[in-house]
């Protein structure tokens, strides 16, 4: 049920703490935890590291499928922890929303370190120049060093997370001479009453049948007439079936967003569709979706 959300600069000692979390709730609490990991997804998605962080429309794949893996692991029982970055507050903001609305409780912990110590952390890491594995097998680039360039990036990037703005709330600040309030985590997580859902964030009354089988047609079509399209036709896309009025309905996505990644999506959309308190009309629902695909993974 809990949610941990890791915050920090450029190694900072994020990933060292979730390992932390993750023996303290299986051994000390006999629970069963998942890690969701940015540096193994970079390598799921076959990406860079410094490659990742120096485009912004890579750093939007990585953010959207992090935030998909958080919502399908979080239950009643188990404990997800988000080792990441999140240094984008409003990101943190959409982490929290979905937490609230799926009744789950959650935590920041901000890994605080001073950028010159995290700058020699980097130094020490062992890969220098990065070569994506020739295997499939599951991998991350936990060693694999920042350049300066993309390291000075980040840290003026980052939004520290603050103890007084609701989504960042309750925050543990955490230096790297200092035990975790392993205690404190688990009272607010396990022992603090669940969050109330409100009119953003609770569920709506469930949509008509017929509606709700219209919005998974029009959406999965949208999707198969990308992948049919990209065959032939790897820049902008026109969704001409579709279309409802006089607006051209077009997709622009980078060539590596792939089918898995555009179900994903379409997954997050139709759950966006069915917690609204009013419904979209079906008319609207194809431009809907086509400016849902182009605002997560488009160029614009």
């Amino acid at each position: 049920m809990p949610l941990i959300i890791l915050s920090g600069i450029p190694s900072s000692g994020k990933t060292t703490r979730a390992q932390q979390l993750e023996k303290f709730f299986r051994e000390e609490k006999n629970l069963t935890v998942h890690v969701v990991s940015e540096n193994k997804c970079c390598r799921k998605h076959n990406f860079l590291k410094n490659d990742l962080f120096s485009d912004s429309q890579k750093e939007k794949i990585i953010r959207a499928s992090l935030k998909s893996e958080v919502g399908r692991l979080q239950n009643t029982k188990d404990v997800v922890i988000l080792d990441a970055s999140n240094y984008i507050k409003g990101y943190r903001y959409e982490l929290y929303c979905q937490a609230k609305g799926g009744r789950v409780t959650q935590c920041t912990i901000l890994c605080n370190l001073p950028v010159v110590q995290a700058k020699a952390f980097n130094q020490q890491r062992p890969v220098v120049s990065e070569e994506l594995p020739d295997s499939s097998e599951p991998s991350d680039n936990s060693d694999v060093q920042y350049t300066e360039a993309v390291f000075d990036a980040l840290c003026q990037r980052f939004e520290e997370p603050q103890g007084t703005s609701r989504w960042d709330a309750p925050l543990f600040v955490t230096l790297p001479d200092q035990e975790l309030d392993f205690s404190g985590i688990y009272q607010v997580l396990f022992e603090n009453k669940l969050p109330t859902p409100n009119q953003s964030t609770q569920n709506a009354p469930v949509c008509p049948a017929n509606y709700l089988c219209e919005l998974d047609q029009i959406s999965r079509g949208i999707v198969m007439e990308i992948v049919a399209a990209r065959k032939h036709n790897p820049g902008i896309i026109s969704i001409a079936q579709h279309q409802k009025g006089a607006t051209p309905l077009t997709v622009n996505i980078p060539a590596e967003i792939g089918v898995a990644q555009l179900r994903r999506l379409r997954q997050m959309f139709l759950n966006y569709i069915k917690v609204q308190p009013t419904p979209p009309s079906l008319d609207s629902l194809p431009q809907l979706f086509v400016r849902y695909i182009n605002s997560n993974y488009g160029d614009s």
